[in-house]
C-alpha cells in the first residue's frame, strides 16, 4: 500500500523464516514457510493499482521487518543458520539494506520452562547477529535491528500479573533476571481447557471473579491479547508502530528536521536501545508525543 510521502509497505505471510530449501513448499496456511517467486515478485510489481496508467514499479524495499515464526516454527527450527539465511534472503530477494529482527515472545505456544530457556537463547542469538552484523564482509544487509517483543510481552504481562494480584516484580523496575525467575512462577498459570494451547491466565484475564467460579475455565478477558498469543491491536498496536518507526529513525533520520543522528554502530546500538527501552515497554511516552499530531518519520539517505 502507498504511504504517506512516497513510500510503500507491505505484509509477506508466512510460516516461517525465509529460506532457500523451503522455495516451491506449499505457502501459508501451510506449516514450514514455503514460498515461490510469485510472492516476492508480487511484492515489487505496481503498487497502486487504482490508476491504469501507473505503471511505476518498486525496486526494492528498504528495511524488512520479520516476525519470527515460533508455534507455526518449531523450536529447534529456529536456528542460527535459518536466521542469517533469512537476513541474506531479504536483500537478495527484495533489496532491503536494513532488517529488522523481532524477539520471540512469551505466548501459549511456549509449553514449558525448558521451552521458555530455549526462546531465551534464540531471542539472545538474534542480538549477537544483529551486534556482529557489521563484521561481515560482502553483506548486503547494510544494518540489523533488534525489536524487543519479548520485552514488550514481558511487561504487558507483568502489569497485568500485578492487576490480578500475582506477586511479581514491576516491570519497568525488573532486571532480566527477574523476568526470567519470576516467569517461571506465574506465566504457565493457564486456563483450564481441551483446546492443546491454553491460554495464560495473566495474558488474557482481567479480573478473577469468573475463574473462581468455574475453577480457572473461564474468567472476564482483557482488552490486551485475544487469546494466548496474539495482542489486541487496537489496544497495543500504536505502541508496536512507534517502537518500529523509532528503530527505523536510527538508521535513516539524518537530520532533516533537528539534530544529526549518530550513525556509527555505537550510536545505532544506543538508538535502538532507546527506541526499545521508551516504547517496546510500559514507560510512559512523553506528553508533547501525543495529542499534538506528532509525526515519525524516517528518511532514506546516504549511510
Amino acid at each position: 500500500a502507498p504511504t504517506r510521502g512516497g513510500g510503500v509497505s507491505a505484509l509477506w505471510r508466512m510460516t516461517g523464516l525465509l529460506s532457500k530449501k523451503m522455495k516451491g513448499k506449499p505457502p501459508a496456511n501451510s506449516g514450514g514457510g514455503g514460498w515461490s517467486d510469485k510472492e516476492p515478485n508480487l511484492l515489487l510489481a505496481n503498487y497502486d493499482k487504482t490508476k491504469a496508467d501507473n505503471d511505476q514499479t518498486i525496486g526494492s524495499y528498504d528495511t524488512v521487518v520479520f516476525r519470527v515464526m515460533h508455534g507455526w516454527m518449531k523450536i529447534d527450527e529456529i536456528t542460527h543458520e535459518r536466521l542469517v539465511e533469512a537476513v541474506e534472503l531479504a536483500h537478495e530477494l527484495l533489496g532491503a539494506e536494513t532488517v529488522v529482527l523481532m524477539t520471540v515472545p512469551f505466548t501459549n505456544n511456549v509449553k514449558t520452562f525448558g521451552d521458555l530457556m530455549k526462546v531465551k537463547l534464540i531471542n539472545e542469538d538474534m542480538r549477537n547477529i544483529a551486534e556482529g552484523w557489521q563484521l561481515r564482509e560482502h553483506a548486503g544487509v547494510r544494518h540489523v535491528l533488534v525489536l524487543e517483543y519479548e520485552t514488550f510481552y514481558n511487561h504487558i504481562i507483568w502489569t497485568s500479573a500485578r492487576h490480578l494480584g500475582y506477586n511479581v516484580s514491576n516491570p519497568l523496575h525488573a532486571s532480566q533476571q527477574e523476568f526470567d525467575v519470576e516467569g517461571q512462577t506465574f506465566l504457565f498459570d493457564r486456563l483450564v481447557s481441551n483446546s492443546e494451547w491454553p491460554a495464560s491466565i495473566p495474558m488474557v484475564c482481567a479480573d478473577t471473579t469468573l475463574l473462581k467460579k468455574y475453577d480457572k475455565k473461564r474468567c472476564d478477558r482483557n482488552y490486551l491479547f485475544s487469546d494466548g498469543m496474539h495482542t489486541c491491536p487496537e489496544s497495543l498496536a500504536s505502541r508496536f508502530g512507534a517502537a518500529l518507526a523509532c528503530l527505523l529513525g536510527c538508521v535513516y533520520n539524518r537530520g532533516h528536521h533537528g539534530p544529526r543522528r549518530n550513525t556509527t554502530q555505537e550510536g545505532i546500538r544506543a538508538c535502538e536501545k532507546d527506541c526499545n527501552d521508551q516504547f517496546s515497554s510500559v514507560a510512559p511516552v512523553d506528553d508533547q508525543l501525543i495529542g499534538n499530531h506528532t509525526t515519525l518519520a524516517s528518511f532514506s539517505g546516504t549511510y
